[in-house]
């Protein structure tokens, strides 16, 4: 740790270990210590000294140095890069160095001129300085391709060098998680193997009643973060696009006036499934100036061996992200400026320290590793890049269990898998619920394809059966208290300055969730069997298709 460090360290609090007690029948508990280490850990780490634990800063250094020493005090082994606590990380984070970026619709007899932040949301660029990048447009439907579902919206057309101009989204006939992964990786990739120069989204109806586009484009001129690779280069999905951009309903409809369908019928035939592409009129030239700074940050990482000789040669991995969105730019005088993150996700990171504690006293026949990672706020970037650049072999990886932002102001009643029905891992949780009292619920907002969204995916695109667990909607008296607590923190402290210690935390609860997950992680790294996806599963058969696949149990069968 270097001296600078060691300096904000020393300013931080001294955060003792208060006890925490729990209620039982109108009497007070002995206390939990478990409950109280959690407290600690959370508290230390949303403290204001962290300044919200923004990738590339001081505070989030200093956290990953907390996570690393508690690591090697339970007896961890390094597991980053050449055999240190750290897999450096590398980042350009782009922002606009123009004080305006447009874009011109040449539709011929009509001339638009799109100004970023207002009528487009268009993305700084890779490369530094100014630039104009100009191109005909493809119309390609929603842009997806998956050979496995029979969709290809790129069949026939020609796309070299041209805009791909994309619905919005997916159709509603997939599932939801599926439809969400093929929109987030499958058109960027789809539309740089074809040639695209970029991508010009267009809005589906349902997105334009799920978000106002005055609200959406506020964010249109914030900085982008892409991964870097070891050489340098942008790694990632579709890095070869130059241009990704987004247009209001408005300029939509004028760019499909002479089309051979208009806005308003591709719409119409979009909410009832694919549509098929066609050749656009006109051109899209972009214009923009764009600086680039290179950022620095890392994953943390320990491993605990296992104990079995045979068993051991494979890894568990429970993941949570450390980093959070930093402070407020352009805060008022005497604002509380800090994104102090103790619920996101100071609260996760306190989970897999507390597992780190108890497994390490007692470890399982399979190896464990424990991954704090970085850039989830960004992207997944931390953990889709130890997913690319692995510090040990992912072919020794059998499952991730991954944690973040569980809601713990409630004494919950259950807990959701998010893909337990994908894998045998879903019947691992309900055993380790089961022990705890507590009931495992279905997804209550597929919608949301909430398996798509948090560290544990990039893992899955390796062919890792996973899951994402958080705290369910019941409490323990068999009510809904818990929906609304989610509801509470979603509406008002989701990403605000309140995510701070000062919540109404039920620390007892913290507890109960902790000893939930260290008993999932010793049930699978335990187990005879390693954890398998199921037979048909859309995501065991994409990114696993030669892996061993475990029957569906159907709830006939059980």
């Amino acid at each position: 740790m270097n001296k600078r460090l060691l300096t904000a360290l020393a300013a931080l609090p001294l955060i003792a270990a208060v006890p925490v007690h729990a209620q039982t029948a109108g009497r007070k508990a002995a206390p939990d210590p478990l409950a109280a280490s959690f407290r600690a850990h959370v508290a230390f780490l949303a403290d204001d000294t962290m300044g919200g634990r923004g990738i590339g800063t001081p505070g989030h250094e200093i956290a990953a140095n907390y996570v690393a020493q508690h690591f090697a005090r339970v007896g961890l082994t390094p597991a980053g890069d050449a055999g240190r606590w750290f897999q450096r990380v590398s980042f350009a984070e782009s922002r606009f160095a123009s004080e305006k970026e447009t874009a011109t619709l040449d539709l011929g007899s009509q001339r638009l001129v799109l100004e970023n932040g207002v009528s487009m949301a268009l993305s700084p660029g890779n490369e530094p300085g100014a630039e104009e990048i100009s191109g005909e447009m493809v119309f390609v439907g929603y842009g997806l391709q998956d050979p496995s579902q029979g969709i290809d919206d790129f069949a026939g057309l020609d796309l070299r060098g041209k805009y791909a101009v994309v619905l919005s989204g997916a159709p509603d006939t997939l599932n939801s998680e599926v439809a969400a992964h093929l929109a987030r990786n499958s058109k960027p990739m789809a539309a740089q193997a074809a040639g695209a120069i970029g991508l010009i989204t267009v809005r589906t109806l349902k997105e334009a009643a799920r978000l106002p586009w005055e609200k959406g484009v506020t964010r249109a001129r914030l900085p982008r973060r892409q991964l870097l690779g070891p050489d340098g280069k942008p790694l990632g999905d579709g890095t070869g696009l130059k241009v990704r951009a987004a247009i209001s309903d408005e300029a939509a409809a004028a760019l499909f006036a002479s089309a051979p369908m208009n806005f308003a019928a591709v719409q119409a035939a979009a909410a009832k499934g694919p549509v098929k592409g066609f050749a656009l009129p006109g051109r899209f030239t972009v214009r923009r100036a764009t600086a680039v700074e290179r950022i620095s940050s890392p994953n943390v990482l320990g491993l605990l061996p296992g104990r079995d000789p045979v068993l051991k040669d494979q890894i568990v991995v429970i993941s949570a992200h450390l980093d959070h969105v930093g402070t407020k730019a352009n805060p008022k005088p005497g604002e509380d400026a800090i994104f102090n993150g103790a619920m996101d996700n100071a609260s996760g990171s306190a989970t897999l320290l507390e597992a780190a504690t108890a497994l390490a006293k007692a470890p399982p026949k399979r190896s464990v590793l424990f991954l704090a990672t970085t850039a989830e706020e960004s992207g997944l970037l931390g953990a889709d890049y130890f997913s690319r650049q692995p510090t040990v072999d992912v072919k020794r990886l059998v499952a991730d269990v991954n944690i973040d932002m569980p809601i713990l102001t409630c004494d919950f009643g259950d807990v959701v898998a998010f893909g337990g029905d994908r894998s045998t891992l879903g019947s691992v949780v309900a055993a380790a619920a089961r022990a705890e009292k507590l009931g495992v619920s279905p997804d209550p907002q597929p919608e949301e394809a909430v398996f798509t969204r948090s560290d544990h995916y990039p893992f899955v695109r390796q062919g890792v059966p996973s899951v994402f667990l958080k705290t369910g909607w019941t409490d323990t008296r068999g009510g809904m208290a818990c929906k609304d607590a989610e509801r509470t923190f979603r509406l008002t402290h989701y990403h605000e300055v309140s995510d701070q210690l000062d919540l109404p935390f039920d620390w007892a609860a913290a507890a109960k969730w902790t000893r939930l997950n260290i008993g999932i992680i010793r049930r699978i790294a335990d187990a005879t069997a390693a954890p398998r996806w199921y037979e048909g599963d859309y995501f065991g058969t994409a990114f696993a298709p030669t892996a061993p696949k475990a029957p569906k149990i159907t709830a006939a069968r059980r």
